[in-house]
């Protein structure tokens, strides 16, 4: 049967009790939610205060997402050399990889830290911004980028939590810190009555703040759960860990970092139709993660659990539960896609009453159909080869295609041919239709059951 479903095939046993899939789904699909909820609230709050502010920390923010890249390396390395080591019941090298990761973050983090504030204009010149959106732009940057080892280390963390089967840690903490961070966002706008913090520097001051609770919240957990790690124990040769979580870590970041780039660049490409083109990528942008979250979460979900089964060496019911998943990811992509559509006027009308972005935003959702359907495979296939350790393969198809099928085709369609976003979204579904396929056929090879780090 095409959707016929296998609840076992979501089990994994470990020290802590039976780990399933939807024990697993819940907290990462709540996590990503919520945050993008929040998201979506302070974009509807700031788009109050001007469109111009909207583009601004949209386009800060891509490029802030584009450096938290090189943090993700890290969470992606520990999280997998973690789920390995824990499948084949070797604990004991569990607390020299989550030292290692958390040691090597936080210099890196405080290296970037200083760099990317220090150049915090330039950086946002190479988007093809100017005047006051340039002006907030580099304001923003600059403040969040001399608090970055907050979210830095709050990721290494989170990864570890998520690894253990303990997702729900993180989904908390993050939920507050959103809410926080909504909440000052809302003073700093609204101003209610007078608050120190103003403007598009006060919501990057919003930002840093609600990240620095949520980081103290989450070392506090980190020592106090039963995760059986051992920090007295750790020597300098401890840290030599940091290589094999580099080794499975880089190339997963590194396709993210291209990724991330491509999306810069993209928005550099965008900025060429002109500023209100940014302001409706972010205002679609923000409800069409609606779509995807649920197959975002089920491809993390199924990632984390692939982990596990491939350490246990149950390679067959890692197969076959990627399958499984990967179908039901396409449904509900296409079906929420395409209500989307239907009802995109009256939500983008939330965010704005501007009548070109509204009409060109729901041609955008039109197209942003087939981006789903595509995408789906990507999440499924690219988090579940990641979850087995074969991370090389994704990388070299992943630097490819965002190269060649999204920027390029960006600015073929978009600008060339005059296309303008509509250009840019059609070249986003085939930057995903061609990396979702590789990927589907890799796991149809097989090949990545010999890529397992332990």
């Amino acid at each position: 049967m095409l959707f016929s479903y296998d609840k076992t095939l979501g089990t994994v046993e470990t020290s802590q009790g039976t780990m399933t899939l939807t024990k697993v789904f819940i907290p990462f699909f709540l996590e990503m939610f919520l945050m993008n909820f929040m998201q979506t609230v302070n974009t509807f709050m700031l788009s109050y205060f001007s469109d111009n502010a909207v583009a601004a920390v949209g386009a800060a923010g891509q490029f802030s997402n584009m450096i938290y890249t090189f943090y993700s390396v890290i969470g992606t390395g520990v999280s997998i050399v973690l789920c390995h080591h824990l499948g084949a019941g070797k604990k004991e090298q569990t607390s020299e990889a989550v030292f290692s990761a958390l040691v090597f973050g936080a210099a890196l983090s405080a290296v970037i830290s200083i760099l990317m504030s220090l150049f915090a204009r330039p950086c946002m010149t190479l988007l093809n911004i100017n005047g006051d959106v340039l002006d907030d732009a580099a304001k923003y940057f600059s403040i969040c980028m001399q608090f970055s080892f907050l979210p830095a280390l709050f990721v290494i963390i989170s990864s570890i939590f998520k690894s253990y089967g303990f997702p729900q840690i993180s989904v908390g903490i993050s939920l507050g810190m959103n809410i926080l961070n909504a909440a000052l966002n809302y003073l700093v706008i609204f101003q209610p009555f007078p608050f120190f913090l103003k403007g598009v520097s006060g919501i990057a001051w919003c930002s840093n703040i609600s990240r620095g609770v949520a980081l103290i919240c989450i070392i506090i957990c980190l020592f106090r759960l039963p995760l059986q790690l051992d920090f007295h124990k750790m020597r300098p040769k401890s840290l030599l860990k940091i290589k094999e979580i580099l080794r499975v870590g880089l190339p997963g970041g590194i396709s993210s970092l291209s990724y991330n780039v491509s999306q810069t660049v993209t928005t550099s490409v965008i900025a060429l139709v002109g500023v209100s083109a940014i302001s409706t990528k972010i205002y679609v942008s923000n409800l069409v993660f609606y779509v995807y979250v649920l197959g975002l979460s089920l491809g993390m979900s199924t990632s984390l659990l692939i982990g596990w089964l491939c350490g246990a060496k149950k390679y067959d019911q890692a197969y076959r539960l990627n399958l499984q998943n990967l179908k039901v990811t396409i449904l509900l992509n296409a079906t929420l896609s395409i209500l989307l559509f239907l009802f995109g006027r009256p939500l983008l009308s939330l965010f704005t009453k501007d009548p070109d972005i509204l009409k060109v935003g729901c041609a955008l959702l039109f197209w942003d159909i087939f981006v789903e359907i595509f995408r789906g495979f990507n999440h499924i296939e690219e988090n579940s080869l990641r979850g087995a350790g074969d991370v090389v393969f994704p990388m070299i198809v992943s630097i490819c295609s965002c190269w060649t099928m999204s920027v390029l085709f960006s600015y073929i369609l978009g600008v060339k041919l005059g296309l303008g976003l509509t250009g840019c979204w059609i070249a986003f579904a085939m930057d995903e239709a061609f990396r979702g396929i590789n990927y589907f056929f890799r796991w149809k090879s097989k090949k990545w059951m010999k890529k397992t780090v332990v």
